[in-house]
């Protein structure tokens, strides 16, 4: 048999087939591995930064570690409230009565508020009461869908409601 022959008999092209498909099947399952490790590794950056954003557990034990608070509440699982300490837009930094420093991005996407009007990320000012409702990204920040500004509060507990202004031609 020449090689000629060889190359050209059933059983070699058969044998050429079965590797071709073995390489594609290892190349698909490479790749595969490639995408896996990559979510995984963007998964594990998230859950690990996912408490620095939203506050850490205030006490340990079996309690802390299923992410339940001191008094037995979750934890801020997609937003805070507190003040704002510093303004560097596009983010800024607020406390929650918790005083762990939350970093808030502001995007296009932001929609903010003063009451029922709608106002702009410049309009925020450093000592505002904001609530902030989003997401974590993998920076530890909160990427803010809607911020809320609070109406400022008194030495007492209870807010300073805006002035009632009585509709035109009323008495």
């Amino acid at each position: 048999m020449s090689f000629k022959e060889m190359f050209q008999s059933k059983l070699f092209i058969g044998i050429v087939a079965g590797i071709g498909i073995v390489a594609g099947a290892l190349v698909v399952f490479q790749a595969g591995l490639y995408v896996g490790y990559h979510k995984a590794g963007y998964s594990y950056g998230w859950g690990d930064n996912y408490y620095r954003t939203f506050g850490r557990p205030e006490r340990g034990g079996m309690m802390g570690m299923m992410g339940w608070g001191s008094r037995g509440e979750f934890p801020d699982a997609h937003g805070a409230a507190g003040k704002i300490v510093k303004i560097s837009l596009p983010t800024f930094v607020m406390t929650g009565n918790d005083n762990v420093e939350r970093v808030v991005l502001v995007n296009d996407d932001t929609q903010i508020f003063r009451f029922r009007d709608r106002i702009t990320s410049a309009s925020l000012e450093e000592g505002d009461s904001v609530v902030v409702i989003g997401s974590p990204d993998d920076q530890s920040q909160i990427v803010a869908k809607l911020i809320r500004l609070m109406p400022p509060v008194d030495s007492g507990s209870a807010p300073v409601p805006p002035p009632v202004v009585a509709p035109q031609g009323t008495n």
